[in-house]
């Protein structure tokens, strides 16, 4: 079986989809990933075969740059979000990709087409290749026929249709023929015929560890990160706070904030280690709790493990994703930096949380694997 694959270049977008990616190519299919800037080089890091259909642009650092514009300008709802262009949203990153797609995909003649939901352009690929379209949920918001996600592929359908028709291509039914769902069942996920259940496997990149980060720590150990997108956007300094009173409490701190400048959060608190760039999936073993913004795979990482969590959402679906780990009982969100300490407090202390989060951790394991979820695939060709 051949399969192409594609997504939007930000990480917290495109990194959760390499695991199934792995799978494909241990079960002796062929692969090849549609992705650009970061994204792209990030694919390939990662092993996998990837062609950047538009070389010459770093799409994601542009949609962050306009972004950050927007914030800076006041262009924000009352829910703290920033208003979308007239023109655009996800959809406009496969705008500016699928002219350099389509002979790639031509050429590679794939079998099926996978995709996520951001990534529209996978559904304009799959109708001028004529194969099946299937959709990788990535979030842990929504998916498969969830409103949600039906309303936002009609919408980029909409504004792909003046691409579509220029292009030519034929027009297919906006919903895919099956679509993943990462979602453990007890926080939304559900099986159907058309709807597949996968195991979320944690994918943040590779770096070195250090060897003393997999040792047990003789106190609670925190993880504290922003993702990669709130660093982007000047979201770090609220932080100082944060570490201010984290360095009154028996606890060592892990500083996971990515390569960017954290001059601004200097000197740090004794207690604080600063570890860059680190996946997150490498530090939650001996991590008592961590403490975050609310991204979707912010998010599920630590329920893998079954680690607790507080976190701090600011905005896109992170209010959201804080949401369903709170209701489920895995942990608090809170508001404001002010409020971190105590909800780090009543976590650390409380055995309900550690509880809850082991019962979603084994729920998780017990979800099918990517590799099981590959023979399904198989099944639609």
């Amino acid at each position: 079986m051949r399969v192409l694959c594609t997504a939007v270049p930000g990480s917290g977008l495109f990194l959760p989809t390499v695991p199934l990616v792995w799978a494909l190519l241990a079960a002796g299919h062929e692969v090849l990933l549609l992705n650009n800037g970061d994204g792209a080089r990030a694919a390939a890091g990662a092993g996998l075969p990837v062609v950047d259909p538009l070389p010459e642009r770093d799409l994601w650092a542009e949609f962050v740059a306009a972004v950050a514009g927007m914030i800076k300008d006041g262009q924000m709802t009352k829910a703290g979000v920033a208003r979308k262009p007239d023109r655009g949203g996800f959809a406009w990153f496969g705008e500016q990709m699928i002219d350099g797609m389509l002979p790639v995909a031509r050429a590679f003649r794939p079998d099926l087409v996978i995709t996520t939901a951001e990534q529209a352009a996978g559904r304009l690929l799959a109708a001028d290749l004529g194969v099946p379209l299937v959709e990788q949920g990535i979030r842990l918001g929504w998916a498969g026929l969830d409103e949600h996600v039906v309303s936002s592929r009609r919408e980029a359908a909409e504004y792909l249709e003046p691409t579509r028709r220029r292009l030519g291509l034929p027009d297919v039914p906006v919903n895919p023929v099956a679509s993943i769902d990462v979602r453990p069942p007890s926080m939304g996920g559900l099986a159907t015929d058309t709807q597949f259940l996968m195991r979320y496997v944690p994918y943040n990149e590779s770096r070195v560890v250090p060897a003393w980060v997999t040792q047990p720590p003789t106190r609670p150990r925190v993880c504290v990160t922003l993702g990669s997108v709130l660093p982007a956007l000047g979201g770090v300094g609220a932080l100082k706070a944060v570490l201010a009173d984290l360095s009154t409490m028996d606890v060592e701190v892990l500083l996971a904030l990515g390569d960017i400048d954290i001059s601004e959060l200097e000197p740090l608190p004794a207690n604080v280690h600063a570890l860059g760039w680190m996946p997150l999936g490498a530090l939650m073993p001996t991590c008592a709790t961590i403490v975050h913004h609310g991204g979707s795979a912010t998010v599920a990482t630590p329920l893998v493990h079954g680690v607790p969590q507080v976190s701090l959402p600011k905005f896109a679906d992170q209010p959201m994703n804080a949401k369903l780990m709170a209701d489920r009982g895995v942990g608090l969100t809170v508001s404001e930096p002010e409020e971190v300490a105590a909800a780090l407090a009543q976590v650390l202390e409380q055995p309900k949380f550690r509880d809850t989060a082991a019962e979603v951790r084994d729920e998780i394991a017990a979800q099918p694997s990517p590799a099981e979820v590959v023979g399904r695939l198989a099944e639609l060709v």
